[in-house]
């Protein structure tokens, strides 16, 4: 948890934070927290989105909208979590990993080894965006953390500190040859760290995560491994699990006694007795999946382990897909030649740890989107299995990241691109482009008023309806195709827009300007439309308060 600016406290102050401290729990993770300007300034400024239409992009109006977010993430999370709040499936983000050398600015100044503070910058940055960032997912939701070895014991303390439960840890081989700078030992890899606060359910994957399958017959790519398991013993699964093989000199296997046949049970070198992957009758009916070979001490059982119906990764990813200089950076450049940008993800990496949790019509949210590798990865999932899913990426525009790579990278990859003298077909999809604005926060009508019509993209962004169907000074109407969508910024219009949508068939969805929180139920009692009634802004003021406090 951070810890206030504790030099300007007055004794009894330090006195009943060390017994709340005390009282809370006797492990967990204190620093000094350091205010950040961008955070500060939701106090005096509450923020909304300005559509950029001109960087829309739609090649298949049948596929969803994705989301490209320009802004610092503090603002865009803040204006997701009342877009989005509960509706995220998976987060995935690849912070700045401080590693001294000026690789990320708090409140616009670089950070280096030689801040004193450095950790604890760090940490509040992450802190104030998680604390919100979390409240996006859905109850079994997914949030997923790249990290190398500088921060983290410090993010794996802080995800403990807020309540997450660690559904593991993976170490990515991303550059085999290792780092030539490192002082000693030759870094060649990073951390994809899995935590939610919920019970998620893993996919079937067909991912091999870096394994070799190095042979094939009628069915699938298939590799030998061992048929006895090392981490069960007969107590444990029971005699379903421990029965003989029989094997010849020729290396023939049957499950019945026969002369000439030798017995094979599952007992390791050092005598201990465990129990084969597969019960007996399974065992049976597939003995062509299963070989026995004569090592030096005993004879083994193996079986085809098939590339197909992988269900939980191993804790390490290795294989040339991974290689974040073959398949991040030269990947980017093949994409934009011009562009120059540090370390970008293997796209592969991405999209494998995403497609772990993300169902194929689920949502997955970016806020550090960097190079838009996220965008790429869900863009390449939806083209291979013709799936739904949807990414938000949120990015600030410092070097132009926003402008000059996240979006031309994702715009190219939708619509293809030229790549020397071959032609790169495109994955499709559609993308609209928002940047944050702001309006003030005083508690005034003039800026009630203001934030409801500044609202507006906000909550199409809410209800997912676009299509501009009717507007004038008083109110606007949208729809998709399950619904309508009515914004009313005059409460006097209500008798126009109940003539405009009286004819309507899909439920219509319906937001009033009100500076009592009226929700005008009595003025739409003689509709026989569906309808739901929300009064603006009040609803969008609430949210903000929760985080702003």
């Amino acid at each position: 948890m951070p810890q206030n600016d504790f030099e300007n406290w007055e004794k009894q102050e330090l006195i009943d934070e060390i017994e709340q401290l005390r009282n809370r729990k006797r492990f967990g993770i204190v620093w000094e927290d350091k205010p950040e300007d961008v955070v500060e300034q939701c106090k005096r400024e509450l923020p909304v989105l300005n559509e950029v239409a001109k960087r829309e992009i739609s090649t298949n109006v049948n596929s969803p909208i994705n989301l490209l977010i320009e802004g610092d993430n503090f603002h865009a999370l803040s204006v997701l979590n009342y877009t989005h709040r509960g509706k995220v499936d998976v987060i995935y983000i690849d912070p700045p990993y401080n590693t001294g050398a000026k690789d990320w600015k708090y409140n616009n100044h670089y950070v280096d080894e030689n801040d004193a503070y450095r950790h604890s910058k760090w940490l509040s940055m992450m802190y104030n965006r998680l604390k919100i960032a979390r409240k996006l997912l859905k109850k079994n939701g997914v949030l997923i953390i790249t990290i190398d070895d500088y921060e983290l014991p410090r993010i794996t303390m802080l995800m403990d500190d807020m309540g997450a439960t660690s559904l593991g840890r993976v170490c990515v081989n991303i550059k085999p040859e290792g780092r030539r700078q490192s002082k000693y030992i030759m870094e060649a890899h990073e951390y994809v760290l899995f935590f939610s606060w919920g019970t998620p359910t893993m996919r079937g994957l067909d991912i091999d995560f870096g394994l070799d399958f190095p042979e094939k017959d009628d069915v699938s790519p298939f590799r030998w491994e061992g048929f006895m398991r090392r981490d069960a013993g007969r107590e444990d699964r029971g005699s379903a699990y421990w029965y003989p093989f029989y094997v010849d000199n020729e290396m023939n296997i049957s499950l019945t006694k026969s002369k000439g046949f030798q017995e094979v049970l599952p007992i390791n070198t050092k005598g201990i007795e465990r129990v084969w992957l597969w019960d007996k009758d399974r065992a049976d009916a597939n003995l062509s999946e299963l070989k026995a070979k004569k090592t030096r001490k005993r004879i083994a059982i193996y079986y085809k382990r098939r590339k197909e119906g992988r269900v939980k990764p191993t804790s390490f990813w290795h294989g040339s897909l991974y290689n974040a200089n073959a398949y991040g950076t030269r990947v980017l450049t093949s994409i934009l030649p011009d562009v120059s940008f540090d370390y970008p993800k293997s796209v592969h990496s991405v999209r494998d740890a995403i497609d772990l949790f993300l169902p194929d019509d689920g949502i997955a949210l970016d806020y550090f989107a960097g190079s838009g590798t996220t965008g790429h990865a869900i863009l390449l999932l939806n083209k291979n299995d013709n799936g739904k899913r949807t990414f938000i990426l949120c990015t600030n525009n410092e070097n132009n990241i926003a402008t000059e790579v996240c979006y031309p990278r994702i715009q190219k990859v939708i619509k293809g691109y030229i790549k020397g003298k071959k032609s790169i077909s495109g994955l499709e999809g559609n993308l609209k482009y928002f940047r944050t604005a702001f309006v003030s926060a005083r508690p005034t009508d003039k800026n009630r008023v203001e934030l409801t019509r500044k609202a507006t993209e906000m909550l199409c962004l809410r209800e997912q309806t676009f299509s501009l169907l009717e507007q004038n000074d008083s109110f606007k109407i949208f729809h998709n195709e399950e619904k309508y969508l009515g914004i009313i910024y005059d409460q006097m219009a209500i008798p126009d827009f109940k003539k405009a949508i009286i004819n309507f068939e899909l439920p219509v969805s319906v937001y009033i300007f009100s500076l009592s929180d009226d929700t005008f139920v009595e003025e739409f009692q003689d509709m026989n439309n569906e309808i739901t009634l929300s009064p603006i802004p009040e609803a969008i003021l609430r949210v903000y308060r929760r985080i702003f406090k």
